[in-house]
């Protein structure tokens, strides 16, 4: 990332560099941008939030136990992109752009232990990690109205293919405890949408010509992308000192459904071969906002 900041900005300079007349008939621009994004993740988070409720409902503590942690759900992200710019008219211009987007969490730690007889120490750990990319390329239609002086309001609209749409999860199971030591086991599940998924986007912002050439703007974007039908495969890796649950592979189609294969059929967002009961093939979600900045450069 800071590579490409380098080389961003080197592009910046060198084109402003350039004698301002050249740019006088100039039909074509390039902008970019990046800042924070706001992500509904559909079932990514009901889903996730079924594994902490199982891991509770599951393995209870005894009486004097504690349960500390839990999950938080995840909206958070990041957008960074550009678009290639021809103007039509004077307020009226085509492009098309492309972008990086994405949400991602650490892990998180809600442990559940208790002491037995104030001597043993018993503890269960849950733990996940979430991650959502897609790389968004855009056909817009863009609108300049000059509103005075250096100033310009900026509109867009258009279609966006979401490129490498993809959902990755690892979920965590430890237990330690003075006589087995350190069980874990991990489910780790990756999907990917194929075929050609399609979303929708549209921005309004304010742009500041800082030369003739080049201009900062600042814009709220918003984007409709909801996905079914995630391919991918989910896996129970048993760590060095014995299983957890049952060790498992599963190929086929992202749920947010029922789980069998676990003890007591929990709620949970995993890839399943075979789902039984009511089918719910999993939401995943890019759809929401972003807030971003950058520079648009008048070629």
């Amino acid at each position: 990332m800071r590579k490409l900041a380098v080389v961003i900005i080197a592009l910046i300079l060198l084109l402003c560099l350039i004698p301002g007349a050249s740019f006088a008939d100039s039909k074509w621009s390039i902008k970019l941008q990046g800042g924070w994004a706001y992500i509904s993740g559909g079932d990514v988070n009901p889903g996730t939030q079924g594994f902490f409720d199982w891991g509770q409902t599951a393995i209870l503590p005894p009486e004097g136990g504690v349960i500390e942690g839990g999950f938080s759900p995840m909206h958070r992200g990041y957008e960074i992109g550009g678009d290639i710019i021809f103007q039509l008219t004077p307020s009226v211009c085509v492009g098309i752009g492309a972008g990086y987007l994405t949400l991602s969490t650490d892990f998180l730690n809600p442990d559940m232990w208790w002491d037995e007889e104030g001597q043993a120490f018993h503890r269960y750990t849950f733990r996940e990690g979430t991650k959502l990319k897609a790389v968004p390329i855009r056909l817009s239609l863009f609108l300049t109205l000059p509103i005075g002086g250096k100033f310009d309001v900026t509109a867009e609209a258009g279609l966006s293919y979401y490129a490498r749409a993809r959902y990755q999860a690892e979920w965590s199971i430890g237990e330690s405890n003075p006589i087995d030591s350190w069980n874990r086991q991990k489910f780790i599940t990756t999907a990917d949408k194929n075929g050609v998924p399609l979303g929708l986007q549209g921005g309004l912002g304010i742009e500041y010509r800082i030369l003739r050439n080049l201009g900062f703007f600042m814009e709220a974007r918003g984007r409709y992308a909801r996905f079914r039908g995630l391919e991918g495969t989910t896996t129970s890796v048993v760590g060095d000192y014995g299983e957890l649950v049952p060790e498992f592979t599963e190929n086929g189609t992202l749920y947010y459904d029922l789980t069998p294969i676990l003890p007591g059929s929990p709620r949970l967002i995993m890839v399943q071969s075979e789902p039984d009961g009511e089918l719910h093939r999993a939401v995943v979600d890019f759809s929401g906002v972003s807030l971003g900045a950058g520079f648009r450069i008048r070629l």
